[in-house]
């Protein structure tokens, strides 16, 4: 993966497939009916520089991106660094919590469904929200 693309018209999709939520999320963002772009770490793993760059675009830290239960030897109260925490995830992308999603200028560390269903500002019976 180079720069990681936005475009109005297609969602990228940033996840690991081995987790319960990952195996579901391509189903409910192709109900967008956008373009969809589904980017599985286990496959194809974003660079350090990626990794910060999400997460100045979502105005946080790269440790939130990560479930500490999924690391052994590894806690939320250990003390690493950025690059520290990038390496956790390319040794353990089962640790990644959730997934990010990219829609144009719009970018979201999304982990339910319901945060999938808020992204696009849909309720539960699938009716655009004023």
């Amino acid at each position: 993966m180079g720069m990681i693309s936005r475009d109005n018209n297609q969602i990228n999709c940033i996840y690991a497939s081995d987790s319960d939520f990952g195996k579901q999320l391509e189903g409910y963002l192709k109900a967008s009916g956008k373009k969809i772009l589904m980017s599985n770490i286990n496959e194809t793993m974003p660079t350090a520089t990626q990794w910060q760059d999400l997460a100045a675009d979502l105005n946080t830290e790269i440790e939130t991106f990560l479930d500490f239960s999924n690391i052994k030897d590894v806690s939320n109260s250990s003390n690493f660094d950025a690059n520290d925490y990038v390496t956790i995830l390319i040794n353990n992308p089962k640790a990644f919590k959730g997934a990010i999603i990219l829609n144009g200028d719009k970018t979201e560390h999304i982990s339910t469904v319901t945060d999938v269903l808020d992204y696009f500002e849909i309720d539960s019976a699938d009716i655009k929200r004023p």
